[in-house]
């Protein structure tokens, strides 16, 4: 019997959390990938695995993305009240 493990899966929370609220937050924006590229000079690739929390991104990038969209880095990664935001 074989099993799959995706990424996402053994994400902690917070990359969940960080990639969920960046993707919502650059839609809401209207802003694509690649605007977001242009921004911080990180590829699209990689953006794209953030957003699905297949990639677990250092401090220094968590700043630039959160930057790109407009919001501070604890802003993105603070636990929430709600539970449908966790």
């Amino acid at each position: 019997m074989s099993s799959v493990i995706h990424l996402e899966d053994c994400a902690s929370p917070t990359v969940r959390l960080f990639g969920r609220r960046l993707k919502d937050r650059r839609r809401d924006l209207g802003m694509t990938q690649g605007a977001i590229c242009e921004r911080t000079g990180i590829s699209v690739p990689y953006i794209s695995s953030v957003e699905r929390a297949q990639a677990n991104p250092t401090l220094e990038t968590i700043e630039k993305l959160a930057g790109a969209v407009g919001l501070e880095p604890w802003v993105m990664i603070r636990p929430s009240e709600t539970a449908s935001d966790r």
